[in-house]
C-alpha cells in the first residue's frame, strides 16, 4: 500500500503496519513478520501519518492460507534527529524517512472445519511483531536505499487462534478448528535491505518504480523484485489514483510454512523439498486522499507457495490520517 507526505515521501508498504511515535519519540515494542516494501514517492503537504490497515481473504470469497492481517503504522517522512541520523544510509541530497509499526498475520490450512492434523497442507500459524525501517531517499537522483529490523514471535504468543475465533464469531462464520496443531513457538528476527528507483516524479498523472529487497533471518530468507505503476491525479492535498504492483520472490526459507529456523520442528510443517522457490504476486488497488485523510482498497493475487497448494487471493482496506 502506498501513502505519501508533503513535498516528501510517505511509503506505506505491502505488507506494512504502524506504531505510535512523534517527531522526537520512537516507541519500541515487539515484532513478528512484517513485509515492508517501499512503493511510493509522492508530494503532499504533511510530514507524518498514522495508518490502520486490514486484510482478509473473505474479501475474495475464500477462507484458506493467509487468512487475515492487522497492521498499525506510523510514518515520519522527513526526520532529522542527530542521534537517529547515524542509522540511515548516506545518499546525495538526502531525505530521511522513518516507518515503525506493529502487525499480526494469521495463516490456516485449506479447511478450518477439521480438528485433525492436515498433512501436506498449510499449517496453522500466526506471527506478531514490531518493525522499524530507515529509508534514505536521494531527492536529486530519485532513488531510495533502506534497511529494516523486524523482531517478534511465531506461534501461540501471536494470539492467532484468539483473533480468528473472535472475528469468525462476530461475522457468524465457522469456528476454526485445529489450532492445537499450529507451528511451534519461536522468536523471529529478520533484517532487510532494499533499493528503489522512481521515475516521472515531476508529473501529476503517473508514477513508475522498480525495486529489489532481500530479507535474511530466523523466519524469512528471500529476495524480491517488484514494480509499481500508478495512474491518476497525484498532487498536493488531493489525490486519486489506481495502481498495479507485480512482484516475484525467490524464496529460500518461509517460516510460516516451515516453522522458525531455531525452533523445535513441528509435525505440521511443510518439508523443504515441497516449497515453491519462485513465487509470483500481483496487487491492484486505488487510493483517495483529501486534505488530512486518505482511504484505499486493494486485491492481492499470489501463486502457490508449495507443491500441493492452490493459488490464493485476498483483499484489504486502509485508512490514514496525515498531519
Amino acid at each position: 500500500m502506498y501513502l505519501c507526505g508533503s513535498n516528501k515521501l510517505l511509503q506505506i508498504q505491502h505488507g506494512v503496519i504502524i506504531v505510535f511515535c512523534s517527531m522526537r519519540v520512537l516507541l519500541i515494542g515487539l515484532i513478528g513478520l512484517w513485509d515492508f516494501v517501499a512503493l511510493s514517492q509522492d508530494s503532499l503537504l504533511y510530514k507524518e501519518a498514522y495508518t490502520i490497515r486490514y486484510e482478509n481473504d473473505l474479501f475474495t470469497g475464500t477462507d484458506r492460507y493467509y487468512s487475515q492481517g492487522i497492521f498499525l503504522q506510523y510514518d515520519h517522512l522527513d526526520i532529522d534527529l542527530k542521534w537517529l541520523n547515524k542509522f540511515f544510509f548516506r545518499v546525495p541530497d538526502i531525505q530521511r524517512s522513518l516507518q515503525t509499526g506493529i502487525a499480526q498475520k494469521v495463516y490456516t490450512p485449506s479447511s478450518i472445519t477439521s480438528d485433525s492434523l492436515l498433512l501436506d497442507d498449510r499449517p496453522y500459524a500466526a506471527t506478531y511483531g514490531y518493525t522499524a525501517k530507515f529509508s534514505s531517499r536521494s531527492r536529486s537522483k530519485n532513488y531510495t536505499l533502506s534497511w529494516s529490523l523486524n523482531t517478534g514471535w511465531i506461534g501461540k504468543p501471536a494470539f492467532g487462534k484468539e483473533t480468528q475465533t473472535a472475528i469468525h464469531r462476530w461475522t457468524n462464520n465457522n469456528k476454526p478448528l485445529g489450532w492445537q496443531h499450529q507451528l511451534k513457538n519461536g522468536l523471529s528476527i529478520n533484517l532487510s535491505f532494499g533499493v528503489l528507483k522512481t521515475w516521472f516524479t515531476k508529473t501529476k498523472w503517473i508514477r513508475t518504480e522498480l525495486g529489489s529487497f532481500t530479507t535474511i533471518g530466523s523466519l524469512t530468507n528471500e529476495t524480491r523484485a517488484l514494480g509499481m505503476l500508478k495512474l491518476g491525479y497525484i498532487a498536493n492535498q488531493k489525490q486519486f489514483f489506481v495502481y498495479y504492483n507485480p512482484e516475484v520472490r525467490a524464496v529460500a526459507y518461509d517460516g510460516t510454512l516451515q516453522g522458525g529456523l531455531f525452533t523445535k520442528p513441528s509435525e505440521a510443517r511443510i518439508a523443504s523439498k515441497e516449497i515453491t522457490h519462485l513465487v509470483f504476486e500481483q496487487e491492484l488497488g486505488f487510493k483517495i486522499l483529501y486534505k488530512h485523510f486518505s482511504c484505499g482498497a486493494h486485491v492481492h493475487f499470489q501463486s502457490k507457495l508449495f507443491r500441493s497448494a492452490l493459488s490464493q487471493a485476498w483483499g484489504g482496506i486502509s485508512l490514514s490520517y496525515y498531519f
